[in-house]
């Protein structure tokens, strides 16, 4: 469902709620729809997830783009895909000039509300919780998850960070769930605990009754599972 307003602001609210990490992606876009229009060749749009990836890497930043650029699309509307396959994926910009307009207002410090020099702020215990989980990087840890469902077999290596993820990242995800849940909280944030709650329930759920897992990694699975169900029941 994409958000409402103009893509400016729609951008806007994008870097508002992802911040530096969304503002590398969308820049490296930005970017490399730029270099691409003056090369020659043909090209299958705006911008290419390699491109993004390849200009994250040449600033430093090890990141997968893949969630970021799904939310622009999805949710946001500021990209769409304009050619897929299975080692390629192609975006276009649906306005690359208020795009350009709007990281630049980003980086002069402007907010998202009517260019106010600072933003107001919410209870203390909301922002904590933001802050809490914005450090959870979300959207890499969902992307992971996705990786790992993919998969019809765990390595010693991937159970080992399921294990990680289940005593440390998801423990994590359902104390905050919970704190949202005491203080009424219902923003981006908590769409984002839930869905790796979700993912990483399932894939444990998947893998078990696959029945092809080792014991290691049965033990692990189990345990993410009941993790994933004590967070998600109501």
């Amino acid at each position: 469902m994409e958000a409402a307003g103009g893509v400016r602001e729609r951008v806007l609210e994008f870097l508002a709620q992802y911040g530096e990490r969304g503002y590398a992606v969308l820049r490296a876009a930005l970017d490399a729809a730029a270099a691409g229009g003056r090369g020659r060749g043909v090209r299958l749009g705006d911008f290419s997830r390699r491109e993004v990836v390849a200009r994250l890497k040449a600033w430093g930043i090890e990141y997968n783009p893949s969630m970021l650029l799904r939310i622009l699309e999805r949710d946001y509307g500021v990209i769409e895909t304009s050619y897929r396959s299975g080692n390629q994926h192609w975006w276009r910009f649906l306005d690359a000039d208020a795009v350009a307009e709007a990281l630049e207002e980003y980086e002069r410090g402007a907010s998202v509300e009517g260019g106010e020099e600072e933003e107001a702020l919410d209870e203390p215990e909301v922002e904590l919780l933001r802050v809490q989980a914005a450090s959870l990087n979300l959207p890499s840890l969902i992307e992971e998850l996705r990786r790992l469902a993919a998969k019809p077999r765990l390595g010693r290596a991937e159970v080992a960070r399921l294990r990680s993820i289940a005593f440390g990242e998801l423990e994590n995800v359902v104390l905050l769930l919970r704190r949202a849940e005491e203080l009424g909280y219902e923003g981006p944030e908590v769409d984002l605990l839930r869905e790796a709650l979700r993912l990483a329930s399932r894939l444990s759920r998947r893998l078990l009754a696959s029945g092809r897992s080792s014991l290691e990694s049965r033990r692990t699975l189990e345990g993410l599972a009941r993790a994933g169900a004590a967070g998600l029941r109501p």
